[in-house]
């Protein structure tokens, strides 16, 4: 099946899906999964939207979908007295990257609140959860700055010498140095071609929402939105970063 073959199942998926979120009986046991579901099949129609269609606007509204399906997560979990669900980590970043990604860094900031502050043992690695709360703490519209230094400390702890394009990115982001983040960020890059390689030599099913991450790659996109909001300048093209994931918005979200 092609991408665009794949774009009307996983619409009548994600429907189907993004009707516990209007369910409020529906159980939080459950609901932490369904989110990491439909969360990636909205990335992936993102993807496809832009890639197939070259229709930018679809692809911005799938990934602040994504965004609010987490955000609804999190506020459900908040209302219900719930901590520590395995799903409620952090490190879950996908829909807060994408979020950040469609420039909606108002629903960034909301999920980013609601999420745990601290380390979910055995729920998230603790790399994983280092960057996440870097990330949260460099968009937030009040910055600790000391707390966010001290983040990135332990995410090198967390690492133990072992090399992350992650962390000399973040590095640079935090102090607006361009060189730094030039270098970084084509590191990155570089770093996702392997992690791509890799993941094809161990699977054997091609899943048409897997094809589409490996073309366009959000997180990278989302970092360089917070580059741009940093002042530190960007190209308009990079590897699995298209610019036209990139102009700005046309038709405002639906909201609903």
């Amino acid at each position: 099946m092609k991408l665009t073959e794949y774009l009307e199942v996983l619409a009548y998926d994600i429907a189907f899906w993004m009707s516990a979120y209007l369910n409020p009986s529906y159980s939080l046991d459950d609901l932490g999964e369904v989110t990491v579901n439909v969360t990636g099949k909205l990335r992936a129609a993102a993807i496809i939207s832009l890639l197939a269609k070259g229709n930018s606007d679809a692809y911005f509204h799938n990934l602040i979908r994504s965004g609010r399906c987490r955000l609804q997560y999190l506020q459900r979990l908040r209302a219900a007295g719930r901590s520590g669900d395995h799903h409620q980590a952090s490190a879950r970043r996908g829909p807060f990257l994408d979020a950040v990604a469609a420039a909606d860094f108002g629903m960034a900031r909301q999920i980013a609140a609601l999420s745990p502050v601290d380390w979910l043992r055995g729920h998230e690695y603790e790399d994983d959860y280092c960057f996440a709360q870097f990330l949260h703490g460099v968009i937030a519209a009040q910055r600790d700055q000391g707390a966010v230094e001290n983040i990135l400390l332990r995410f090198e702890k967390a690492l133990a010498g072992r090399l992350d394009a992650r962390l000399p990115c973040a590095q640079a982001l935090l102090q607006r140095d361009q060189a730094s983040f030039d270098a970084a960020f084509e590191a990155l890059l570089a770093q996702r071609t392997k992690d791509i390689e890799t993941e094809k030599a161990r699977h054997k099913i091609e899943e048409p929402t897997l094809i589409a991450e490996r073309q366009v790659y959000v997180e990278g996109l989302a970092l360089l939105r917070i580059a741009e909001r940093l002042g530190i300048a960007t190209q308009s093209e990079y590897l699995y970063c298209p610019s036209l994931a990139r102009v700005p918005m046309q038709t405002p979200f639906p909201g609903e």
